[in-house]
């Protein structure tokens, strides 16, 4: 189940991230990996964007953003699910059910995300729900594309 997120459930999500490496996969290259929660939250827009958390057994598992990018598009960002959760196939539902609110949106054409180069479990991931490697200039980022 998706649900907003609140300052204080975000300082849960932020306490999963225990190594830069993980700080990088989940916030990319462009938040530094010492940056404060309060200003992780600032930076990631989260007053403004749609901040949601996912719930599964009534526990907080996953974190992510999923707003309009450009007019017939949405995007999803941030994604993280909490590590003491991973390995049971609940990325995969919670990547669903951000598509699922993506679509209830009928305007959306298309959905798209970036990740890591080397970040392949989430690349196989999203290669497997249909996404596609777009073209790109950035080395740092592969972005990809669902199309309704």
């Amino acid at each position: 189940m998706l649900k907003p997120i609140s300052p204080q459930q975000f300082q849960e999500v932020f306490s999963w991230v225990q190594t830069a490496r993980d700080r990088l996969f989940w916030l990319g290259p462009n938040v530094h990996a010492d940056s404060p929660i309060n200003d992780v939250w600032t930076r990631l827009k989260c007053d403004e964007r749609p901040s949601l958390g996912f719930w599964h057994d009534n526990k907080l598992v996953g974190f992510a953003q999923c707003y309009e990018k450009h007019e017939g598009a949405r995007h999803i960002a941030c994604l993280i699910v909490n590590p003491q959760e991973r390995g049971k196939g609940l990325g995969r539902l919670f990547v669903q059910a951000l598509l699922d609110y993506a679509w209830q949106h009928s305007d959306v054409e298309h959905v798209t995300l970036n990740v890591l180069p080397e970040n392949n479990r989430a690349l196989n991931l999203y290669r497997s729900l249909g996404f596609v490697e777009q073209t790109n200039s950035d080395p740092k980022m592969v972005p990809m594309r669902l199309m309704r």
